[in-house]
């Protein structure tokens, strides 16, 4: 698949869904991030938004390579844009081949909104998952938290 291909997807779903935490696990070989999924968009405009969101996780297991450039900025918060799941690409050729043994390696790409700037993440992993919990809760552009409806 070519690279401009996939950069435009939403293959996980996560566009909008704002990250509260992201951690990266060197013994375990995994890589987390917990969030706000957006379950549906009640208000959005050039200024505000109200959406119904759920508390998840997102955990890539059995990592052999991550590029996974990640900051912070003053009055904002990091949402997810885009993501894909890519079974062939360039960056999976050049993992190392001890560490494709025996494994089906997939290549997740995601584009993470940080404020003023964009990142792009590249994993290359065994497996994930995406884990949500059943309470829903609004979101404003005001992050004054969660209201339970």
């Amino acid at each position: 698949m070519n690279t401009e291909d996939y950069k435009g997807n939403d293959d996980l779903q996560l566009y909008d869904s704002v990250i509260k935490k992201f951690v990266i696990d060197h013994q375990n070989k995994t890589v987390e991030f917990y969030f706000l999924k957006v379950i549906e968009r009640v208000d959005r405009s050039e200024h505000s938004f109200t959406y119904k969101v759920r508390e998840a996780r997102l955990k890539f297991s059995g990592v052999v390579y991550a590029k996974l450039p990640y900051w912070m900025e003053f009055d904002e918060w990091s949402e997810f844009y885009r993501s894909a799941v890519i079974k062939t690409s360039s960056i999976l050729q050049r993992v190392p081949e001890r560490a494709q043994k025996h494994k089906e390696l997939l290549h997740i790409y995601l584009g993470i909104d940080n404020g003023n700037e964009y990142a792009e993440q590249d994993i290359i992993c065994e497996s994930f998952a995406i884990e949500l919990e059943p309470e829903e809760y609004i979101l404003h552009n005001d992050f004054d938290w969660l209201y339970v409806e």
